[in-house]
């Protein structure tokens, strides 16, 4: 959760390509609005996003993702640590 009480998650197999995503949830009227905030492609971006995301001093979230990246020793790549920047 942010400063502001924005929800922050991932999920491990939705998003446009089915790979997860990256999602922030903002309370508004009793209820919660759902932002999209990266649709992991299973490529060099990641895949199936795994654990809790982190914020660094500057609001920037991490977490790492089970597959994709440069790695070629294992299927579908070996993963990747991750950042976006709000």
């Amino acid at each position: 959760m942010d400063a502001a009480g924005n929800l922050y998650g991932t999920t491990i197999g939705a998003g446009t390509y089915s790979c997860g995503s990256v999602f922030k949830l903002t309370a508004s009227g009793g209820g919660w609005i759902y932002t999209s905030l990266h649709d992991f492609t299973g490529g060099m971006d990641g895949g199936y996003p795994i654990g809790n995301v982190i914020f660094d001093a500057s609001g920037n979230l991490y977490g790492t993702a089970s597959s994709g990246g440069t790695g070629s020793a294992c299927y579908q790549g070996c993963g990747v640590a991750w950042e976006i920047t709000p």
